[in-house]
């Protein structure tokens, strides 16, 4: 049964699509594999070949661009959840010899081409290995043979065709990896996560204005990412500002915050910038 799922599964994500980037993590204990979608999601897929729990968390997915940019998971994504209230979680534990899909929301708006993946596992970064559309296919053939029932990690991947690792990981102050545990979070505190900010457009009857023309509002993002209690905090005049809050109300989209390791509703102030035709 685990062979015919995972089979199953990883043939199908394994498919080859243009723009997408794929990083793979494997050894005797966990494989892990990375997919960026789109702007605000990678694919995450996780098999614990190790004998204890493993907490997987979407704020230690990290992806760092060509620029040096770092770009960090938020939250996870539940498929048909039973209570709409509960639409994200923070985390999840994988049992030994359990396999796990999860999709991973967040800001994926490259400034530079996505090169590496990072992912943090207690006190461990795992460094996840960059592979083409066709070396990623070809590994997740391979992945897709696992044997779950085999229950010892190295014959396993041995068994379905992998003969050696692929990703590395350090431990804590690894100088391989100096510089980049400042940008693991801890959980007290995150603040919501904007997917969408369309710029509303300004009328001709207001291009004498100099840019930027700027409505601050405050809101509250609620812990399913809806707004709420939308005002102007500072405006610039009745139909400006009104346009402002509908903009908002209609078409950003936003992430919950993080605080103290939960999902929680939060005030924010959100800067509207106009732009012009």
């Amino acid at each position: 049964m685990w062979l015919l799922l995972l089979g199953q599964f990883f043939v199908g994500q394994g498919q080859a699509q243009p723009g997408f980037h794929h990083y793979l993590y494997l050894s005797n204990q966990r494989v892990i594999t990375v997919e960026l979608i789109d702007e605000q999601k990678t694919i995450l897929n996780y098999i614990n070949l190790g004998e204890i729990f493993e907490m997987v968390q979407a704020p230690m997915l990290l992806i760092q661009d060509s620029e040096g940019n770092i770009y960090r998971g938020h939250l996870m994504e539940i498929e048909d959840p039973p209570d709409p209230v509960n639409r994200f979680k923070i985390g999840e534990l994988v049992k030994p010899l359990e396999y796990k899909g999860f999709d991973i929301l967040g800001n994926y708006r490259f400034k530079g081409t996505p090169q590496r993946a990072f992912l943090r596992l207690g006190t461990r970064i795992i460094a996840l290995q960059s592979l083409s559309p066709e070396e990623f296919e070809l590994a997740a053939a391979k992945i897709g043979g696992l044997d779950l029932a085999i229950e010892n990690g190295k014959q396993m991947v041995m068994e379905a065709g992998f003969r050696q690792g692929h990703g590395t990981l350090h431990d804590a102050g690894d100088k391989d990896i100096a510089g980049l545990e400042r940008y693991f979070p801890d959980l007290d505190l995150l603040a919501p996560v904007v997917l969408f900010e369309p710029k509303p457009t300004l009328p001709r009857s207001f291009t004498h204005l100099p840019d930027p023309v700027t409505v601050l509002l405050k809101a509250v993002v609620s812990q399913t990412g809806g707004l709420f209690e939308v005002e102007v905090a500072e405006g610039i005049n009745p139909r400006l500002d009104e346009m402002a809050v509908q903009t908002v109300n209609n078409s950003w989209a936003f992430l919950p915050a993080i605080s103290n390791g939960e999902i929680s509703p939060s005030e924010v102030t959100l800067e509207v910038i106009f732009q012009r035709d």
